[in-house]
C-alpha cells in the first residue's frame, strides 16, 4: 500500500485525531476513507452540483456571486 505524508496545523491535526477516535479507528484508516470518497467522482459532491446544470444553463444564467469566505481550491492536477 503507498504512503502519502501530508502536513497539517495544529487545529486540523486536533480535529482529525478527534473524528478519528470517535469512529474508534485508526487516524490513517480514518484519512484514507475519506480520501477515498472525495477521489471518487461519481460520489463527489461538486459533480452532483454541476450536474443538476449540465446542459440546462440558457443564455440568461447567470453564476451566483462568490462568498469570499468560501476558500479557492487549486487543481490537483498542477
Amino acid at each position: 500500500m503507498a504512503q502519502l505524508t501530508i502536513y497539517l496545523d495544529p487545529e486540523t491535526q486536533r480535529k482529525v485525531e478527534a473524528a478519528a477516535k470517535r469512529e474508534s479507528i485508526s487516524l490513517s484508516r480514518w484519512a484514507r476513507e475519506r480520501l477515498s470518497k472525495a477521489a471518487d467522482i461519481e460520489s463527489s459532491a461538486a459533480w452532483d452540483h454541476l450536474s443538476l446544470f449540465s446542459g440546462t444553463i440558457g443564455d440568461d444564467f447567470q453564476l451566483p456571486s462568490r462568498d469570499p469566505q468560501h476558500r479557492v481550491v487549486s487543481s490537483l492536477d498542477s
